[in-house]
């Protein structure tokens, strides 16, 4: 098992835990990297359809909820979606992609999930 940041992978959000957890094994290979991260684009796609349809309306909802009916709407674990970030990363460099700004979107989208799954019960309020 690869940590998360094997090449000092840095991050001011992500507590060190996080990133120096074990990559799953079903978004290790590359191909199953790519198919996973289509259905999370597909399924945003499709809660942007919905909002932007007749009947759609702006929805407010938890991390927690979304995180919910995004499991369930895409038979994906909540686990693997902790790694879409340093995945994403780590596919980026191995392929040594020149030119990243190509990719933003992607690695948007890989931050929202990253996020998403880490805090979706929500950040710990400071006293």
């Amino acid at each position: 098992n690869q940590p998360a940041n094997n090449s000092g992978l840095a991050s001011n959000v992500l507590s060190p835990d996080v990133l120096n957890e074990a990559v799953p094994g079903n978004i290790r290979r590359a191909e199953h990297f790519i198919g996973f991260m289509k259905k999370i684009v597909e399924h945003l796609k499709a809660r942007l359809r919905s909002v932007a349809g007749p009947n759609g309306g702006v929805q407010s909802e938890t991390p927690l909820s979304f995180l919910h009916r995004m499991t369930n709407g895409t038979s994906l674990e909540a686990k693997p979606l902790r790694f879409s970030y340093s995945r994403l990363s780590s596919l980026l460099r191995t392929l040594q992609v020149s030119n990243l700004d190509d990719f933003h979107a992607l690695t948007d989208v890989a931050d929202f999930a990253t996020l998403l799954s880490t805090y979706a019960e929500g950040v710990a309020k400071f006293a």
